[in-house]
């Protein structure tokens, strides 16, 4: 069961952005796509956790993710593109797009879908039924903190302020 908690100074604010998955999660964004090019000239070794620098572990990402249901408060994600990544941070950015991570569901983390924020019953099945989704994160710092893949490999773990539902 997933629970989250309703905040009233969430509910007046305005979406994440426009639903639809074809839309950007938001600006200054890198993909999947462009995660696997420039992956392609890393000489990084498979199964070690990506590497973030302070400023990028201070940062609200927006992440465009797929889902595939909650697991307790903890939502497995894949992530399709990253977005709010100033310019030099971008090559950090890249080593999130195209993989998977966990989103952990806090109390204070608000559930949205069709501009309408949800609350009590109404917030697991929205989860549990969909496909993708807008998350407003931060990553979790330090990786040692971080949760583990079913091979025992660490993977990104964000404590996720907002979700917007979009398919």
């Amino acid at each position: 069961m997933i629970a989250l908690g309703y905040s009233p100074s969430a509910h007046a604010a305005a979406p994440v952005s426009a639903s639809g998955s074809d839309q950007p999660a938001g600006k200054n964004c890198v993909s999947a796509e462009e995660a696997r090019v420039r992956a392609a000239g890393d000489s990084g070794e498979e199964g070690t956790a990506p590497k973030f620098t302070t400023a990028f572990y201070r940062r609200v990402l927006l992440l465009d993710v797929s889902l595939d249901g909650a697991d307790g408060s903890e939502l497995p994600i894949s992530i399709e593109e990253v977005c709010n990544v100033p310019k030099r941070l971008k090559k950090q950015a890249a080593q999130l797009a195209g993989g998977d991570g966990v989103a952990l569901l806090l109390a204070r983390t608000s559930v949205w879908q069709d501009n309408t924020q949800l609350t009590g019953d109404a917030i697991a099945p929205a989860i549990d039924n969909a496909d993708t989704a807008i998350l407003r994160v931060r990553l979790v710092r330090p990786p040692a903190k971080w949760r583990e893949d079913e091979d025992g490999n660490p993977v990104p773990t964000f404590r996720t302020g907002r979700i917007e539902v979009t398919d």
